[in-house]
């Protein structure tokens, strides 16, 4: 367990479930909140009936979750509320990882510019988030200012555990001459068993989402390039892609990938020619993973400074599964700090779900105490 002093005093017991990935609940009593060690995914029963037992033994006053209506730990708080005629408050997923590094920080009225990077996380339009720029703070609220460029997600999960088929997606919807795919396909031994089925599903829109998440990005980039098409376990596809790019980091250019940043409200960032990085000799690979990292890091560093300079306040805030790519982290932190910017990042708690609990506390409370 890890307890942290939090100067929003509450008087009843507030229980917070976080998420279903990495679920680690928390409570808060007084001012101190308690995050419990972590249950751990909540696909499976045994961990669904741990998280139970845990709600079981505590006596809510108020009882928090995130705002996935297919969460169990959603189904389950909104259950218990009505068994037990305890209230319950959704938290929308991004604000409360930015919220939850705030909190071990002791911001609470000060703005900041939130990065929340991530897999997946429910939006509040309904769409897949997980590449998102909130601007605000814990006391008033977030905003959501800029993302990441929705990447079509062809069967949901499967595209996950599968991510060359975000990769092929992608190809088909940026009208990649239909030769270029057929020999992406050949040369990065792409396992697609049926071309036209594939694109008819894709056009139809049959089993589609879309998601604005980075880590989907480094999934569909860690195909595109042919490091891995299948994923054997949670953000293989990346962490492989990463362990390339710094393998080659310091022979590579760091310039070779093409970003765009679209002005608007929202900011779009987006990563144009994907043909010309498919048709990529083998040899080229490691110095476009290299690329890839600076891309990223220069497109958030300035859509940070815009918003921050927007918002009238030097703090970036960093949370989210994607900042477990160490790489990613210092290339961001050392064009924030040229720029001027602080680069805050969490204490006791790591960047992922498991911190999603102490973030939804943290929102909550501030808002019944205005």
């Amino acid at each position: 367990m890890i307890n942290i002093t939090i100067p929003r005093q509450s008087e009843h017991a507030i229980v917070a479930l976080g998420a279903d990935l990495k679920c680690r609940p928390a409570a808060a009593v007084s001012g101190t909140a308690t995050i419990f060690d972590e249950i751990g995914d909540l696909a499976f029963p045994e961990n669904q009936e741990a998280l139970e037992k845990f709600l079981d033994c505590q006596a809510p006053k108020l009882l928090l979750c995130d705002r996935h209506p297919g969460y169990f730990s959603t189904e389950l708080a909104h259950r218990f509320a009505v068994e037990q005629g305890v209230p319950v408050k959704d938290v929308q997923h991004h604000s409360a990882h930015v919220a939850s590094v705030c909190v071990e920080h002791g911001l609470y009225e000060e703005t900041v510019v939130g990065l929340a990077f991530d897999g997946t996380g429910y939006g509040d339009d309904g769409t897949a988030w997980g590449g998102e720029f909130l601007v605000g703070s814990v006391k008033s609220g977030f905003e959501r200012k800029a993302h990441f460029a929705p990447l079509p997600i062809p069967g949901g999960d499967a595209a996950v555990r599968q991510p060359w088929r975000i990769a092929l997606a992608l190809l088909i919807e940026r009208e990649s001459d239909p030769l270029i795919i057929e020999d992406w396909i050949a040369r990065r031994r792409v396992p697609v068993r049926n071309l036209p089925l594939f694109q008819k599903a894709l056009e139809s829109g049959l089993a589609v989402g879309r998601s604005t998440a980075l880590g989907r990005w480094f999934d569909a980039v860690s195909a595109l390039l042919g490091v891995r098409l299948i994923a054997d376990f949670e953000a293989q596809p990346a962490i492989e892609l990463q362990k390339l790019a710094e393998k080659n980091i310091s022979e590579s250019p760091k310039h070779d990938w093409p970003l765009e940043v679209r002005p608007g409200d929202p900011i779009i960032i987006d990563f144009p020619d994907i043909v010309r990085i498919a048709t990529q000799e083998e040899k080229n690979i490691p110095r476009l993973a290299v690329a890839f990292h600076f891309a990223v890091a220069e497109a958030v560093a300035q859509v940070a400074r815009h918003l921050a300079e927007a918002a009238v306040t030097g703090m970036v805030i960093a949370s989210g599964g994607c900042f477990l790519n160490a790489l990613l982290g210092r290339l961001l932190s050392e064009r924030l700090s040229d720029m001027g910017l602080a680069y805050i990042t969490p204490k006791n708690l790591p960047p992922g779900d498991q911190a999603i609990s102490l973030g939804q506390i943290g929102l909550v409370l501030s808002s019944l105490q205005g």
